[in-house]
């Protein structure tokens, strides 16, 4: 395959709930107003979880595709693609979730049977936002495998929806575990159950290895490496949750267990156990819908878990299973990606990474945030092994740095597909989806700047030379990095622009002008460890104010409608159309 060089396929998510737990789809009539909204502004598709807890939530092997059925046919008359996510996890104990939907009851009463169904933590706690992955081939799900229940879920949605597969529905991914990622759920956010552990950001998370099938797994490899004292348990000292790095034995920087033979012993058992889980998911995946068949792209999601990346453990990295540290006094630099690429490589699948929108300084210091050096790892590793990476945005945002970013990074760097093979620099997305359909997306103001926003992504896209420059960090007042805008601009009338250097208000910045956060034609150096520490305490004696970075809180005044609409009293018929959406959203 080679990179295109064509527009990026712009994809929204829809909405959790579009679906209703009962099998309804939601709002039909506004649903395909909105749906025609978008199009008309430029988006290509959608993404929607097809949850496995609607579809199949009477009883095993009974499926319920209505809903879906006439979700499809909309967007198959509107000329819009799906992207259809298997979702075999439950929604409800994630950021961002705002609606429950569980799995499968049939599914749960298997778990009070089996327990160990379930992941487990240290403390006994049983998570049933997923099944384990370590009960993959645990014939206890209603006389069935777990694996035996998503393959048949997803060879049911291929014969009900053939006619469908590549003209509409372009892609399948499918989900390995909590929120659909490739990850362990070591960092719920429940606030649904009260009897959950309630993680808060940036805590480190909890290894999940506790259920009696996991323990099994690490005393059979521990004996096998002739350490069977090693196969009692998970590490001891890593602390709870909500702990730092420093706060624990296990992640601290210096001399923490992590950098040690015994560490080195359970990370790497860790972290394979979740790359055989994806290995044999994606094999499961291909065989389903196999390409020279179906034409479908297939696709697995990796968490953006970017608090602690600057740090040298990267705790809520290791918990979450990807073993990707710096070099310790024992142990050598991992990186714990590029095993997750090649079995993309292996199946020819498309890797879906978030936090395209985020930059270092969206986020405390002291959390050693690196959502940019994270990104940039994980394309480089996945260029070199020819794998596609679509992009995300991790975060519902609608403020101009957010876009400036993304269009950065969507559309890669320079046009040498020499250097892109090598990862050297970084080749076009091949696609991104946006976060999410909403009543907000529909705000006029912020339908107008989304609409610029699509127009300027595939414009940016298509061209293969360009100057803008990655945004550079700085601080503000508030004690947390922000950055300062990409060279390329919004005008006001709506065309884009690139300056070599900082042109003041026509900058759309996080920074004031007086303070030193001008953007530069350099590519910015990223601090890491106690850089944050010093750039911060160095940077505060220059800061003088916050601008604010949302759209939101810029005076209205300041931001002409497209084509003077708002003065002459006259409104398009998609504007007519967008604040139709609008009322009947609020009318609901």
């Amino acid at each position: 395959m080679s990179w295109a060089r064509d527009a990026i396929p712009f994809y929204v998510m829809l909405p959790l709930d579009v679906v209703s737990r009962d099998g309804v789809l939601e709002n039909k009539e506004v649903l395909e107003v909105a749906l025609d909204a978008l199009a008309r502004v430029g988006v290509d598709g959608v993404m929607v979880d097809v949850w496995w807890g609607i579809v199949e939530r009477k009883q095993p092997r009974n499926y319920d595709w209505t809903p879906y059925y006439e979700l499809f046919q909309i967007c198959e008359k509107l000329g819009l693609k799906v992207q259809a996510v298997m979702s075999f996890h439950a929604c409800g104990a994630n950021v961002g979730d705002v609606y429950e939907i569980k799995l499968p009851d049939w599914v749960l009463e298997s778990g009070i049977q089996d327990p160990d169904l379930f992941f487990t933590d240290q403390y006994g706690y049983r998570n049933p936002e997923c099944i384990s992955l370590w009960a993959d081939d645990a014939r206890t799900v209603a006389g069935r495998t777990p694996r035996e229940c998503y393959r048949d879920f997803m060879v049911s949605f291929r014969d009900t929806f053939e006619n469908l597969l590549q003209t509409t529905i372009s892609e399948i991914a499918v989900g390995c575990g909590p929120c659909g990622e490739l990850r362990y759920p070591s960092y719920p956010e429940n606030k649904r159950s009260p009897n959950s552990s309630q993680w808060r950001f940036p805590g480190i998370g909890e290894f999940q290895c506790y259920d009696q099938r996991a323990l099994g797994a690490l005393a059979r490899h521990a004996a096998e490496v002739g350490r069977i004292e090693w196969g009692g348990s998970g590490p001891h000292d890593c602390g709870g949750y909500n702990n730092l790095p420093q706060e624990t034995g296990f992640f601290r920087a210096d001399r923490g267990s992590w950098d040690s033979e015994y560490g080195q012993f359970f990370l790497d058992w860790y972290a394979k156990e979740l790359i055989k889980h994806g290995d044999k998911t994606l094999q499961t995946t291909r065989e389903v819908f196999d390409y020279d068949i179906t034409g479908v792209n297939v696709a697995i999601k990796c968490a953006g878990v970017h608090w602690w990346y600057n740090s040298r453990s990267h705790a809520a990295e290791l918990t979450a299973g990807y073993f990707n540290t710096r070099s310790g006094d024992f142990a050598p630099e991992r990186d714990g990606y590029e095993p997750i690429v090649k079995i993309c490589a292996k199946y020819n699948a498309r890797l879906n990474f978030t936090c395209v929108e985020m930059v270092d300084g969206d986020h405390p210091w002291f959390a050693r945030c690196g959502p940019e050096g994270l990104l940039r790892q994980i394309r480089t590793a996945a260029a070199k092994h020819n794998v596609r990476v679509a992009g995300e945005n991790a975060l519902c945002r609608f403020d101009r740095s957010a876009y400036e970013r993304i269009i950065y990074n969507a559309r890669g760097e320079g046009d040498d597909v020499e250097l892109w093979k090598t990862g050297e620099k970084l080749p076009p997305m091949e696609c991104f989806t946006f976060l999410r359909m909403s009543r907000e997306l529909f705000e006029l103001y912020n339908f107008n700047s989304f609409k610029e926003f699509v127009k300027r992504i595939k414009e940016n896209s298509s061209t293969t030379t360009t100057t803008t420059t990655a945004p550079t960090n700085a601080t503000n007042n508030t004690g947390s990095l922000s950055i300062t805008a990409p060279t390329s601009t919004f005008n006001t009338n709506g065309n884009a622009s690139t300056n070599t250097a900082s042109s003041g208000a026509d900058v759309f910045s996080n920074s004031s002008s007086g303070n030193g956060g001008a953007s530069t034609s350099a590519t910015p150096t990223v601090p890491t460890g106690n850089a944050y520490i010093d750039n911060y305490n160095s940077s505060q004696e220059n800061v003088s104010k916050k601008v604010p970075d949302s759209m939101d809180s810029i005076d209205e005044d300041d931001y002409e409608l497209e084509d003077g609409f708002a003065d002459r009293g006259e409104a398009p018929p998609l504007q007519e159309q967008v604040m139709s959406i609008v009322q009947l959203m609020n009318e609901l």
